[in-house]
């Protein structure tokens, strides 16, 4: 077990472990940081990588209910959020869920709710904003490097094939669609500026044959003429790209824009004469530096900086172009 600052390290249990961004991301972050450690991990869908079999347990319950468990993560498709984190409060467990928190802002209120009334936390597992990248060009933002920020275009597409025909973002029954699946990464540029009611908000959707949106496009508007163009999309070429354009200049995110990670360190500086220069900056993984800083916020030694009300804010806009759409 790992210590840092002579405090031991928190014990993470995760469920729904064989989902992408656990296998990928989530679990490996656990195996480097030193402020938390896996104890128990279920994936019932099976583990590609059978890296964490020493530790895998046979139920999500037996994982809620492991006595060195203190945070539960949650990556399980986004109906099935609300019933595992009340689970996990239940059980006296801090919740990390993965982003989206909710299907809209009512159900991320009454989550919050019940992790309240139990004494747990309950955090939006959403990594974008502990990127080195991503937190370094909204500095420049604040720094004055571009002057006023007038309009931000924030694209986040990808594409799941025919033969993905049963992942379940293509389920409206489980919470899918491409607006509630990554919305929340185009967005997070314009609502950490401006904030998460913009005056008029127009939009369109493309539809699968399931029901939910296979594409969305946005223009949101908010005072002084700040305006946000977004294009969320399941059916387009993969695409991340952020682009925030001030009265002195421009500020361009490309590749892994919303993602970032260790290689993630160029930020394009583009002058009002068409000057161009790359900003380096140091990466780093953001899903090491969400975990440790959860694990902080569990120990009393720091605050977690995004309070949940800022996610169903978030989802709250995202019910609103949902129903500009339509």
């Amino acid at each position: 077990m790992s210590i840092a600052d002579g405090r031991a390290s928190v014990g993470f249990g995760v469920i729904g472990a064989g989902s992408m961004v656990a296998e990928l991301a989530v679990l490996p972050a656990l195996d480097v940081s030193d402020r938390a450690h896996l104890v128990g991990m279920c994936s019932l869908g099976g583990s590609s990588s059978g890296r964490w079999d020493d530790r895998a347990l046979p139920s999500y319950d037996d994982v809620i209910e492991h006595p060195d468990v203190e945070v539960v993560y949650v990556p399980l498709p986004n109906a099935m959020h609300g019933e595992w984190v009340a689970r996990a409060a239940a059980a006296g467990k801090h919740v990390l869920c993965e982003k989206p928190l909710a299907r809209d802002a009512a159900e991320a209120r009454a989550m919050a709710e019940t992790c309240e009334q139990a004494g747990v936390m309950l955090a939006e597992a959403w990594m974008t904003p502990f990127d080195p990248r991503w937190r370094a060009t909204f500095g420049l933002v604040d720094d004055g490097l571009i002057g006023d920020v007038t309009r931000i275009e924030a694209r986040f597409t990808f594409t799941i094939g025919a033969d993905r025909a049963d992942n379940y973002r293509w389920s409206s029954a489980l919470g899918g669609g491409a607006l509630l699946d990554v919305g929340i990464y185009c967005l997070g540029g314009p609502v950490r500026l401006w904030g998460s009611d913009p005056q008029t908000i127009d939009a369109t959707r493309v539809a699968a044959p399931s029901g939910v949106d296979a594409r969305s496009d946005a223009r949101l508007t908010w005072p002084g003429g700040r305006t946000a163009l977004i294009t969320c999309s399941f059916v387009d070429a993969e695409q991340q790209l952020l682009r925030v354009i001030g009265e002195r200049g421009t500020l361009q995110l490309d590749d892994v824009a919303h993602t970032g990670g260790v290689a993630a360190t160029a930020i394009r500086h583009t002058a009002v004469d068409g000057t161009e220069r790359i900003i380096t900056v140091e990466g780093g993984d953001p899903y090491r530096a969400m975990i440790d800083a959860f694990a902080a916020s569990v120990r009393g030694d720091a605050v977690w900086p995004r309070p949940v009300e800022d996610s169903a804010r978030m989802l709250a806009l995202l019910d609103r172009i949902r129903q500009a759409a339509a």
